[in-house]
């Protein structure tokens, strides 16, 4: 999934940077401080990637901790969660992401949504 997804965002004329779990990730995060995160939240242990995302918002680095999340994930097929943009719980907060999409992903649909979060955070 992984090479399928950067292979359509790179034809699409995104440069891509991918990591294999949340430490990976957050080192390339720093290296490369890309424009917006696509996060899988299930990776090898099963809660990394909420984990990931709650450091990533605490992170020291302003610029680090305010690139925009989109959530692309198929948690739904092995749990009860749903994600979807507005949702939060009874004191307003929930994952600090900015988008979220199901797998299997339309190629289109997640272009559509790079590009629009990429214009909401200016």
């Amino acid at each position: 999934m992984l090479s399928t997804t950067r292979l359509l965002l790179e034809s699409r004329g995104f440069g891509v940077a991918t990591a294999a779990n949340g430490e990976d990730g957050m080192r390339k995060l720093e290296e490369c401080r890309p424009d917006v995160v696509l996060l899988d939240v299930m990776m090898p242990d099963r809660t990394e990637g909420f984990h990931w995302l709650y450091a990533l918002r605490r992170n020291s680095d302003e610029v680090i901790r305010s690139v925009p999340v989109i959530i692309v994930s198929s948690i739904h097929d092995t749990t009860d969660l749903r994600f979807h943009e507005g949702d939060s719980d009874e004191t307003g907060n929930y994952l600090p992401a900015q988008g979220f999409l199901d797998k299997p992903v339309d190629p289109d649909e997640l272009a559509c949504k790079i590009e629009l979060v990429l214009a909401e955070a200016g």
